[in-house]
């Protein structure tokens, strides 16, 4: 690489799929993905450490629901 080439480190492959397709991600959106979700996964009870692997699966559901926010889940 010549001297106006910048070397970067890669720390996550990271994915993002909608609807089935999956969509192309450059890679400072494929690591500030996984630096949002690693670093909200490590504050969560029941977790230790730095995690390996995430997975995240969200749907929308076909109609709003009421929950209350102290008792949810």
């Amino acid at each position: 690489m010549g001297e106006s080439h910048r070397v970067i480190k890669k720390n996550f492959e990271t994915e993002l799929w909608v609807d089935g397709a999956k969509l192309p991600l450059n890679h400072m959106m494929q690591e500030t993905i996984a630096n949002v979700l690693n670093g909200f996964s490590k504050t969560l009870k029941g977790t230790e450490g730095a995690p390996q692997k995430i997975e995240v699966k969200i749907k929308r559901l076909a109609k709003p629901a009421d929950v209350d926010a102290h008792t949810y889940p």
